[in-house]
Order: structure tokens, then C-alpha cells, then sequence
């Protein structure tokens, strides 16, 4: 009997114990924000509530940029939201600017705004391929756009059916040629014409 509690206390240090210590560490959540702006303001608000809540607190960590201003660092933080934006295919307009994983939202205001980023917050918490984008693109180890790459490939694509469609063109004019050249020409009954 001995033996079998040995035996089971070892299975459940090793199995169940580093189940129930392992704990995830949250993701992070970037906000592009100016301290003038009203919608800022309200963004911050709504995730220093979040932050507060017992469940959501363990899920992520808000980082945020300032962008108002002229100093170096709000230049590079202007310079890392405009580079954030080309990345999903925008230009860089304006305040806030959310980003969490590969999911981005301009503005705030609505409850269903408020939803959608608890929603992006769990679901990329719970990932096993959550993608720090902004982090990526700031140490530069994420470079160019998913919208980037399409472009070039679809311009590729362009300029190779077009080359194509050119020498398909001038060989096809080419055997027309030769194929006139080889026939041999009709003649033309001139005493018939003689004698209209």
C-alpha cells in the first residue's frame, strides 16, 4: 500500500503539477495614441478597466505610443504606426490605432468596438500562434505587408502573361507569314479580263 501511494504522489507531481502551475504570459496590446484626443482617452479608459477585471487581467499587457509632439521618440513612434498601417494595406490617419496580433482597430467608441477587441484580446491569448506584429516590425524581424507581397506577386504575374501574350502574338504573325510565303499565289485569268 505503501508502494502505491509512492507510486501516485509521482504521477501527480509529474503530470498534474506543472499543469496547474504552468501559467501563459500575456500578450501584448499596442495602442498608437495622442494625449489631446478624446477617442484616446476613452481607449485608455476601457483597458484600464479591462486591466482590472480578474480574468482579463492575466491576458494581456497594454504598451502604448505616444504620437503627439516632436521629439525623437514620437517621431519613431509616428514612424513605427505608419510602417503598423502599410503592413495591413493602410495609411497611417489617425488615433487611436489598436493593434493586438494580426488584427488592427481604428478609433473607439462603440460596444460592439469594445467586444471585438475582449474577443481578439481571449483569442489570441488562448493561440499557440499568437504574432507580436508590432514587436516584430520594431526589432525588424517582420519587414513588408501581406498586402506588399500580394501586390508583387500579382505584378509579377502581370509582367510574365505579358511577355507571353507578346511572343505567342509575334509568333503567330511570324507563321502567317511563312505560311503566305509558302502558298503558291492564284493567278489572275488576264484574258478573261482582256476580254471584258
Amino acid at each position: 500500500m505503501k508502494k502505491l501511494k509512492l507510486v501516485f504522489v509521482a504521477i501527480f507531481s509529474m503530470v498534474i503539477l506543472p499543469l496547474a502551475t504552468y501559467a501563459k504570459e500575456p500578450i501584448n496590446v499596442y495602442i498608437f495614441k495622442s494625449s489631446s484626443c478624446s477617442h484616446c482617452a476613452e481607449a485608455l479608459e476601457f483597458f484600464d478597466e479591462l486591466g482590472k477585471d480578474s480574468e482579463y487581467s492575466e491576458y494581456f499587457k497594454l504598451v502604448t505610443f505616444e504620437t503627439n509632439g516632436n521629439t525623437e521618440e514620437i517621431r519613431a513612434n509616428v514612424s513605427l504606426a505608419e510602417k503598423v498601417s502599410k503592413y495591413f494595406g493602410n495609411q497611417f490617419s489617425g488615433v487611436p490605432l489598436i493593434v493586438i496580433g494580426e488584427k488592427y482597430f481604428e478609433g473607439f467608441g462603440s460596444s460592439s468596438m469594445s467586444d471585438s477587441i475582449k474577443e481578439t484580446i481571449l483569442i489570441n491569448y488562448q493561440s499557440d500562434n499568437y504574432l507580436d506584429l508590432v514587436a516584430g516590425i520594431q526589432n525588424g524581424t517582420i519587414k513588408g505587408s501581406s498586402f506588399d507581397a500580394i501586390m508583387s506577386i500579382v505584378i509579377v504575374l502581370v509582367l510574365v502573361g505579358g511577355i507571353g501574350y507578346f511572343i505567342y502574338i509575334a509568333r503567330k504573325g511570324v507563321v502567317e507569314d511563312e505560311d503566305s510565303e509558302s502558298k503558291p499565289k492564284k493567278k489572275v485569268n488576264n484574258e478573261k479580263n482582256k476580254q471584258d
